[in-house]
């Protein structure tokens, strides 16, 4: 009997025991909502989006957009003009290429594009500053590289 209880106790105590480290709670980070903007052709082909809100914080521009579909995966690129104008502080177009892969579902969809956009700076120094724009949002965006 005495036993039976040392190895009860033995194989509790042995079963609790675990080396695994358990994570609770970390983000979901989706791939194709955070992306590099990168320089070259604008005007491309893209299939439509809303832009609802533009902000800037660090080197990193979240735009909040909406678009149709719900039944494929939806991919995005940021692309800036390689031109910028010669005004001070310049300004410089970007697009946001939007693949919708054919998906014909209606439903709206609402997300946040998070993008490096430190390769759209005038200069990569801190305090350099250019304003952005882009097609659907009337606003230029000040950019002030950190």
């Amino acid at each position: 009997m005495k036993f039976l209880f040392l190895l009860s106790i033995t194989l509790f105590a042995l079963g609790c025991k675990t080396t695994e480290e358990v994570i609770v709670d970390q983000p979901i980070v989706d791939s194709r909502l955070n992306i590099i903007a990168s320089l070259g052709e604008i005007n491309v082909p893209s299939d439509p989006t809303t832009i609802t809100n533009v902000r800037i914080e660090g080197n990193t521009m979240f735009i909040d957009m909406s678009y149709t579909g719900g039944c494929e995966e939806h991919t995005f690129k940021v692309v800036g003009s390689e031109a910028i104008s010669k005004s001070l502080p310049p300004v410089r177009s970007f697009q946001i290429i939007h693949s919708s892969k054919g998906d014909q579902c209606k439903k709206i969809i609402e997300e946040t594009l998070t993008v490096d956009i430190s390769k759209l700076t005038y200069k990569p120094v801190s305090g350099s500053i250019i304003y952005l724009f882009t097609e659907g949002w009337n606003n230029k965006i000040e950019y002030s590289f950190k």
